[in-house]
């Protein structure tokens, strides 16, 4: 199939056409620029797979187009939405793809973007109610159109639609992707997205026929986002351990904390939520479009009404903050913007008191720990108890010194006192037995008294003091 710059496709009256520089190459197709059609760019498939299927669904676009006109922003035509324009086909007539208005990517953003007030102000993007408000207006009005066709996106998400900085309209991409009504003939959509599909569709799916619902709910979803500071509908804080922690679980068991009235028994609405700033006509169109029965789910004409009503300025529905001029909130009721500034600084200035108080607290615990350490310990091996028992068996100084003086006079006594008996003994001309016992003796007990003296005077002297 043809898909390289420079290549011929012909539309259809068999009018050739150039490709010029490669846009984009997804997994279905490749979007060039055309050479002789500068406003419009070429979708070409890469593969002949379903190509009947792909030229009949094409065919019914082409027959049944919404009215969304182009509309005009700083001096251009801004493009809402890329719908067909015409069927293209290769040398041989078989059919490849088809043409679409170009639309200006460097002019728009994901409405996603927009969502969470931090990165809007991070790219420079609106972050007033007023804006907001405007935008899902517009994506309800090209919901609206779209469903008078009967076509229907499905997969609607924040990621999917884009906006012009600008001016704020919508525009949209990849409409060969809807779901979309034939003559006699739907062709379903192939995608969806769990975190925005309506809770009887997370199991079995979108059915033919269905999809109106769930453009109704994956709608609503965003409304909700855009006018509480990207808030999920089904975000909240969990009342026991058996509540889901996932978006699509608590979808399919209906755990919408949000609606007027009763408290929900299982969630709680997050604390950050400005939906009680709502007026009631605004909180009683999330009830319906949030409860258990999809029948109540306000139509995407019903959104367009009710919101164009709050867009419009001359409409008095909006007003500035008093204390912030960058604020907008409703008529007659606080400021949501303000309300969730004073407690996302309160929660700040408490997390940093916490910060503070944390060595505080840590060097308490370590004290508080150490002294039930001590008070495990037993009695008997308490250290003082200890120095007690070493202090009783240990001499003192001045008995160290007196048993030295004395081992040294017994010793000088000993030997002065055994001596002269040894002279008396080698001066006898023929000693008896008894005389040789007698000096036995006394050598025996000089012996010991020099013992006595070498081990325990030096022991006594170089002992540990008490």
């Amino acid at each position: 199939m043809p898909g390289r710059s420079g290549e011929k496709v012909y539309d259809a009256q068999r009018r050739p056409l150039t490709l010029e520089r490669l846009l984009k190459s997804g997994g279905a197709g490749s979007v060039f620029t055309l050479k002789e059609r500068p406003r419009e760019v070429a979708k070409l498939y890469h593969s002949d797979k379903d190509a009947r299927v792909y030229e009949r669904k094409l065919q019914a676009m082409l027959e049944l187009q919404p009215d969304l006109p182009q509309m005009e922003g700083q001096g251009a035509d801004q493009v809402q939405i890329a719908w067909p324009m015409t069927l293209l086909r290769d040398r041989s007539g078989r059919f490849i793809g088809f043409t679409m208005p170009i639309l200006d990517l460097s002019a728009t953003s994901d409405l996603e973007h927009v969502l969470q007030e931090r990165q809007a102000r991070a790219e420079g993007l609106p972050t007033g109610l007023g804006a907001k408000m405007t935008l899902a207006a517009n994506l309800a009005v090209m919901l609206a159109a779209l469903h008078r066709r009967q076509h229907y996106v499905v997969d609607l998400k924040p990621l999917n639609v884009r906006f012009y900085r600008s001016t704020l309209f919508i525009a949209m991409l990849d409409c060969d992707g809807f779901s979309i009504q034939g003559k006699g003939e739907r062709f379903p959509a192939g995608q969806v997205t769990t975190d925005y599909l309506a809770s009887e569709f997370q199991q079995p799916g979108v059915k033919p026929g269905q999809e109106e619902a769930q453009d109704r709910f994956a709608l609503a979803v965003m409304v909700f986002q855009l006018l509480n500071s990207g808030l999920h509908p089904y975000a909240g804080r969990p009342q026991g351990a058996t509540v889901p922690s996932d978006l699509p679980a608590r979808i399919a068991a209906n755990l919408y904390p949000y609606a007027r009235g009763k408290p929900h028994p299982r969630m709680l609405p997050s604390p950050v939520s400005g939906h009680e700033m709502f007026p009631p006509a605004l909180r009683d169109m999330f009830d319906r479009a949030f409860s258990a029965q999809a029948r109540r789910r306000p139509s995407a004409q019903e959104w367009a009404t009710l919101l164009l009503d709050y867009a419009r300025r001359n409409a008095g529905q909006l007003v500035a903050c008093g204390k912030d001029a960058a604020h907008q909130h409703f008529v007659g009721m606080p400021c949501a913007a303000c309300a969730r500034a004073e407690l996302l600084a309160g929660s700040a200035r408490a997390a940093q008191t916490r910060t503070r108080q944390k060595p505080n607290k840590a060097r308490k615990q370590r004290a508080r720990t150490a002294a039930r350490v001590a008070q495990a310990q037993p009695v008997a091996a308490q250290p003082v108890a200890a120095q007690a028992s070493a202090a009783s068996g240990v001499p003192g100084v001045m008995s160290r010194v007196t048993m030295a003086v004395i081992g040294t006079l017994l010793l000088g006594w000993v030997m002065g006192w055994g001596m002269p008996a040894y002279r008396r003994y080698s001066a006898l001309v023929d000693p008896g037995i008894w005389d040789g016992v007698g000096l036995a003796v006394q050598m025996a007990m000089l012996a010991i008294a020099i013992l006595l003296f070498i081990l325990f005077v030096p022991m006594l002297i170089m002992s540990k003091r008490p």
